[in-house]
């Protein structure tokens, strides 16, 4: 049954048999065949067709890719310790970040983490809150460092610090430089746009807090961001103060470990 859920994984992910079938090297026929004793074992359909080669998941196959994706999570965590006991003692852990807090406060936190785990080998993704809290929900990553105040079933949040917001860059541009949907400033941008009744004339949707900073220091455009990343830029308070808290998220179905609480130390003692 674990190599059906390795292919439904696959099928949930690609959208489709044909891709889902070169991923793991295996016929499509065989994809068709995996599919089809899932749906008989869990007596739901799993996916609709929707023209020639896509597909759309079914709510079954929604809930189910969460409990396969954790249950191969805690198959690699299950190697990783069998590992440990028989003298091999790196561990592969994964930690993901939102923009704000890789490039401001993990470069301040990660050496003393690594000097009390020296054995654990650290992966560290860098994307936006949302995609942090989908991963962790699955604990494709362990641990994440999020800025937005999102809410998910199955995961526990630990605020470590605030963060105050101002506007940044040229206060005379209409442009308005923001970040993607998903990111935990956008969804601040877009609050300080409702309060300010503020319809953006001009408006440019990036997916990188260094390429804003960089659009800012030529002049152009303006923001709202974390004072961490002002550097030299021209700014200033908003009307309202903007304080956001910083999150420490984990996944509530998995037992806490010894790093996420190390981690949630050092981030409230090196930050609060």
């Amino acid at each position: 049954m674990f190599q059906w859920l390795q292919t439904f994984m696959s099928v949930y992910e690609e959208r489709n048999f044909t891709h889902a079938a070169e991923k793991n090297f295996i016929s499509q026929p065989t994809v068709s065949l995996h599919i089809q004793k899932l749906e008989e074992t869990t007596g739901s359909k799993l996916f609709i067709r929707n023209g020639r080669n896509h597909i759309i998941p079914t709510e079954s196959a929604d809930l189910l890719y969460i409990r396969a994706k954790q249950l191969d999570s805690l198959w690699e965590t299950s190697l990783n310790d069998i590992q440990q006991l028989q003298g091999n003692t790196q561990v592969t852990y994964k930690i993901g970040a939102s923009q704000t807090i890789a490039v401001y406060i993990l470069p301040l936190i990660l050496p003393k983490l690594q000097e009390q785990f020296p054995n654990y080998h650290f992966i560290v993704a860098v994307a936006n809150s949302t995609a942090i809290f989908n991963r962790v929900e699955t604990h494709e990553y362990q641990v994440g460092l999020v800025e937005s105040p999102m809410v998910a079933p199955m995961i526990t949040r630990t605020i470590f610090a605030y963060d105050s917001l101002v506007l940044a860059g040229n206060m005379t541009s209409d442009l308005w430089l923001l970040r993607e949907a998903g990111s935990g400033i956008r969804a601040y941008n877009d609050q300080f746009f409702q309060q300010e009744n503020i319809v953006p004339s001009q408006k440019m949707e990036i997916a990188s807090n260094e390429t804003i900073l960089s659009i800012l220091k030529q002049g152009t455009g303006k923001t709202l961001l974390s004072n961490l990343s002002t550097h030299d830029l021209p700014y200033q308070n908003p009307p309202t103060p903007i304080v956001r808290p910083l999150f420490q998220i984990q996944n509530n179905a998995f037992p806490e470990d010894a790093l996420q609480i190390a981690l949630r130390e050092l981030l409230l003692t090196t930050f609060s």
